[in-house]
């Protein structure tokens, strides 16, 4: 099975499956963001959302790490946009601390047209993506 189906890939540490009107994302806990890993996710991300017919993903895990120069997070940033422009993503990481290149990325991504946000609570991110109690109505799936 593919990540992209709900199976894990090996060496992959994570898994990605279709929910209502979005797509989660579960990162294997201490999950380390590298130029190949994000490589790996946002090229799964894009084939399912081509897939289901989505635009909008769930991305959640513990005690996510990041070992990724400010380049490289820019990089990443116009990947995402050039494979699915019009993106939202909400990354609900426990125990992760955005700082400066987290928000340098998070613009970067903004401008290229992939909204992205990071919480520490799963019920805000749903209700930021548009898919959880009470939540306005989100940007197109």
């Amino acid at each position: 099975m593919s990540p992209a189906t709900g199976g894990r890939q090996p060496g992959s540490e994570f898994k990605l499956e279709p929910r209502e009107g979005y797509l989660y994302l579960h990162l294997e806990p201490g999950f380390e963001m590298t130029p190949a890993s994000m490589e790996n996710i946002w090229m799964t991300i894009s084939d399912a959302c081509r897939r289901h017919g989505l635009r909008r993903v769930l991305a959640e895990g513990e005690n996510v790490r990041r070992r990724l120069t400010t380049m490289e997070s820019f990089d990443h940033a116009g990947l995402a946009a050039r494979l699915m422009p019009g993106l939202s993503v909400a990354c609900c990481f426990r125990g992760f601390v955005p700082d400066q290149q987290t928000g340098f990325f998070r613009t970067a991504a903004m401008n290229r047209g992939v909204r992205t946000e990071f919480f520490q609570d799963l019920n805000d991110a749903l209700r930021w993506l548009g898919a959880g109690p009470e939540s306005p109505p989100g940007p197109p799936a």
